[in-house]
């Protein structure tokens, strides 16, 4: 099984606009590999690296977080192999986020520099404290992925607070913690609730800049690195549409990970975490 627990998704008609904003924003420098954020063009790809599901973690500041929501709930039942996430704010009701639970939302995504919230603010307690006793996970963005720092709610000190102050929430950080192999140690010894998500840093393909340690490039020290720390700790994302799946998959495969390694990685990882068949 091939689960991609990270990407994004846009209406048609407003695909290509967001993605021109987003990676302008960020100075990402998008190049011919980056996808469309099409639902029909995130399913080409799938078809092409046998991708069994893929989780959309899409988010939104305030002012488009319930459109957003409802969105991604509505196109990913009706459509087979997608796995929703949903986004918060400190100041959304309990009762709204247990009823997107009830419609099918999986998992929860923050991306706390879009946002525009810390991760530790008070107005979450209740949201976390609904994950713990439901065993709900929750993806945080950290760092950034491009040349841009809009503010430190996505540092991943700020990230490390909200983990350590709820322990019995399993937490998928993004971009493999920003990527830094000495901070990545560190957290994956402190806190065993914690998956990282290879989006971005470790890629087969470059479809945006990217600022992260070069040591991802060399596959003989990403293997090494990842066995040490464990590839149970390890879940394939390719943040489509600004990293490209099928490119990604292949050099997972190729990287010198055995085949109990790899299906750890690129799904069961992932499938354990939001208990899907």
């Amino acid at each position: 099984m091939i689960i991609d627990g990270h990407a994004h998704l846009y209406p048609n008609e407003s695909a290509q606009y967001v993605i021109d904003r987003f990676t302008d924003l960020h100075k990402m420098e998008p190049r011919s590999g980056i996808g469309k954020g099409t639902v029909i063009d995130l399913e080409d790809k799938m078809k092409k690296a046998n991708t069994d599901y893929t989780v959309v973690a899409n988010f939104a500041p305030l002012k488009g977080l319930y459109k957003t929501n409802e969105w991604t709930l509505n196109t990913c039942r009706y459509n087979k192999g997608l796995i929703p996430l949903v986004s918060v704010h400190p100041d959304m009701p309990l009762d709204v986020i247990e009823g997107y639970f009830r419609d099918g939302a999986c998992g929860i995504k923050m991306h706390n520099g879009i946002q525009g919230f810390e991760p530790t603010e008070p107005g979450l307690k209740a949201m976390y404290k609904y994950c713990s006793d439901n065993n709900i996970p929750i993806t945080f963005h950290c760092g950034e992925t491009s040349r841009v720092h809009l503010n430190e709610f996505t540092d991943i000190d700020y990230i490390v607070d909200a983990v350590k102050a709820n322990p019995g929430i399993t937490f998928v950080l993004t971009h493999i913690a920003a990527g830094e192999p000495e901070v990545i140690e560190e957290i994956a010894d402190k806190y065993q609730n914690v998956i990282f998500d290879t989006s971005i840093v470790l890629t087969g393909e470059h479809c945006i800049h990217r600022i992260h340690n070069n040591c991802w490039e060399d596959d003989n020290f990403a293997c090494s690195f990842i066995r040490r720390i464990g590839c149970n700790r390890f879940a394939f994302g390719s943040d489509y549409p600004f990293g490209n799946p099928v490119s990604d998959i292949r050099r997972i495969k190729e990287m010198g990970f055995n085949r109990e390694e790899i299906d750890l990685i690129l799904g069961e990882n992932t499938r354990q975490l939001y208990q899907l068949r």
